[in-house]
């Protein structure tokens, strides 16, 4: 898998660039992934992240070169072997979830299939922009296996819970209209130029905020989903606490009065 990185402004862009095989996820990508998300991370002018898809699909999820290469690893000793995979998965697990700990917001562009291991990176973004013809689908089960990469964790808190249960159970594809009627997806496009220039409206609107409150109000999210409401309210009522000395305020509520825009400091690096 190629992944390209690349930036216009405040904004940067991932491309997933192995369109000849779906943009299956093969072994580099779990290695590049990371390696890049961290490189986003420290570049303080950096304040949102988009990722897409090259050619007629997003991804096709796991390459399937990638579970033969796991039974080649079998030593022989069950233990060892079976720890071995225990520690792959909470590795390929981490990959995914360092979407979510990144630091800015992170927006999805999908087209045609985003099935098994790339829907289980799609719940991990913060926006999702789709195509007409963009389909979602737990494919583990298709093949003999429970998804274990963050689906069934996570897409219980983005779809009603029946609607979940089906889909994991089943392994039907959901399309992009009855995944916008669900609210998986914020909008839905003909075609993925268009998807991909709405997705970039946005990312523009988000990155000209001001990058304290935009950090913020991921974290707070994420802390709200896996918390109780009285948690959440003491996770805000801290950070605010200790971030409202922050010029922005008062620089965005001067823009307002004036029917201008404030230009926002970077964060330290």
């Amino acid at each position: 898998m190629s992944l390209q990185l690349t930036r216009n402004g405040a904004v940067a862009e991932i491309l997933m660039d192995r369109a000849e095989r779906m943009n299956a996820l093969d072994t580099a990508f779990w290695s590049e992934l990371p390696r890049l998300l961290d490189e986003v991370d420290a570049d303080p002018s950096i304040r949102v992240l988009l990722l897409q898809g090259s050619g007629k699909h997003f991804s096709a999820g796991m390459d399937l070169d990638f579970f033969p290469a796991i039974r080649e690893r079998d030593n022989g000793e069950p233990g060892r072997y079976r720890d071995w995979i225990r520690r792959k998965v909470l590795a390929l697990q981490a990959a995914l979830t360092r979407l979510e700990t990144l630091r800015v917001p992170v927006i999805a562009v999908t087209q045609g299939a985003c099935i098994g291991g790339a829907l289980d990176l799609a719940c991990c973004t913060n926006l999702r922009f789709a195509t007409a013809d963009a389909y979602f689908r737990i494919h583990e089960i298709n093949i003999g296996m429970m998804a274990d990469l963050g689906v069934l964790q996570r897409l219980p808190r983005l779809l009603p819970a029946a609607l979940v249960q089906e889909l994991a159970l089943t392994g039907r594809p959901m399309n992009a209209a009855e995944a916008l009627q669900r609210g998986f997806v914020n909008a839905v496009s003909d075609s993925h130029e268009q998807a991909l220039q709405l997705a970039r409206e946005t990312a523009a609107r988000i990155a000209a905020l001001s990058p304290l409150a935009v950090v913020g109000t991921k974290a707070a999210l994420n802390h709200a989903r896996d918390h109780r409401v009285a948690d959440g309210l003491e996770f805000a009522s801290l950070w605010n606490a200790a971030m409202f000395v922050s010029e922005d305020v008062p620089l965005a509520l001067t823009a307002q009065r004036q029917r201008g825009s404030a230009q926002f400091q970077d964060l330290l690096p």
